[in-house]
């Protein structure tokens, strides 16, 4: 019971905590002298916030607060007209102070002993009644729709109206509620990572004697898109095998293929493979040690005419021999088809060739200079060097 208690206790408060998280908007404050410097990356709660106008707003102050039915930090940098930002004449205003994340803003202004003023401005930018500044009031004026460029017109044209009425000022520009939500964005993020799923792997095995395991099999004209041919088993050919020597058949309702290996002096390559009765080619020789496995990320072979390819798409590939008590049942360390010598590596040492020569010559610069032999008496005659010398 306790801990049911506990954890409905636990829910309710990351609850509150994401409700509190969802309710934050940016601020703009400007209008007085001396408006309190403000760090940019301040999280302000509702109580701070109101100590914060309180002390900026007294008994003679006008307060005008512009309210947009949702604004965030993303639409003050990504609304753009052009190449101008919508927020050309809120931006021109040299002292302002600007809150990116305010809990609930407009409680500030719920007080019952002030004289709020509830003012609606259409789309057109027409006010639904006159507004008259006076020292200790309080005028809230809803921004309706979601164009902030006309809305910074209004506003500009609004607080100069008033500011020629009324010089003791300040004006608070927010929202409502956030346009941009961090948990919806957290959503999507799950969402994509959830349907962009790794790609299944096939896995082929004939017990202790073959594995391999491969995203994809294709097959075509080297000039065309290739087929996907799938395989549902591996056969080992007793009648091609031997101690050095094994044959495996990969066979799937759409193709057949063949591999061949050949175990020389402790390491296995392959020697030959056949698709379809057809035998195909490999540039590189596949050469790795005999309990290695090899891996590449496509392995592609081609006729002796170079018509016709097939490719294995991320394949791991191992063939064993004399594994008669089952300890092969896995892949051993990957040789990958990636070479030693990279294009990487190359300029590597290139460049550690280049510096090894410059730190010679300058050594050899340096070891050349040699020590004065003879020095100028002050009392005694000049010393006369020859050119010979």
């Amino acid at each position: 019971m306790k801990f049911s208690c506990t954890l409905t206790a636990l829910l309710l408060l990351g609850t509150l905590c994401s409700c509190i998280q969802a309710s934050d908007v940016p601020v703009f404050i400007w209008g007085k002298p001396s408006v309190t410097y403000i760090p940019a990356l301040t999280q302000y709660e509702t109580s701070e916030f109101s100590a914060l106008i309180e002390s900026q707003a007294g008994a003679d102050t006008f307060t005008i607060v512009f309210v947009e039915n949702s604004l965030s930090t993303e639409d003050l940098s990504k609304c753009k007209l052009g190449t101008q930002t919508c927020f050309r004449n809120l931006a021109k205003i040299n002292r302002k102070s600007y809150l990116p994340n305010v809990q609930n803003p407009l409680e500030a202004f719920e007080v019952e002993e002030k004289n709020v003023q509830m003012v609606q401005v259409s789309e057109d930018g027409t006010l639904s009644e006159r507004i008259i500044p006076k020292g200790g009031a309080v005028a809230i004026v809803n921004l309706q729709g979601g164009d902030f460029a006309s809305h910074d017109a209004t506003i500009d044209s609004l607080y100069s109206r008033l500011h020629e009425e009324f010089d003791n000022i300040l004006a608070v520009y927010t929202a409502e509620t956030p346009s941009f939500s961090y948990s919806s964005l957290i959503r999507r993020t799950r969402q994509a990572k959830q349907d962009d799923q790794a790609p299944t792997m096939k896995t082929l095995i004939v017990p202790n004697t073959f594995i391999i395991a491969y995203e994809k099999f294709s097959a075509g004209a080297a000039d065309q898109t290739l087929t996907e041919v799938s395989f549902d088993k591996a056969v080992k050919s007793e009648a091609n095998n031997s101690d050095s020597t094994l044959q495996i058949e990969l066979n799937g309702p759409s193709g057949a293929l063949v591999l061949n290996f050949l175990l020389t002096q402790g390491s296995w390559e392959i020697v030959g493979v056949q698709f379809d009765n057809t035998p195909y080619y490999l540039r590189h020789r596949v050469h790795v040690n005999q309990d290695f496995s090899y891996r590449c990320n496509s392995l592609a072979y081609v006729t002796g005419d170079s018509k016709k390819q097939i490719v294995f798409d991320e394949v791991q590939i191992q063939p064993h021999w004399g594994a008669e008590d089952g300890t092969f049942t896995k892949f051993g360390d990957a040789w990958n088809c990636v070479g030693f010598t990279t294009p990487g590596i190359l300029t590597g040492l290139f460049l550690v060739a280049i510096f090894i020569f410059i730190g010679a010559f300058g050594i050899t610069w340096m070891m050349d200079i040699r020590t004065m032999d003879r020095y100028d008496d002050p009392k005694g005659k000049t010393i006369t060097v020859s050119a010979a010398e």
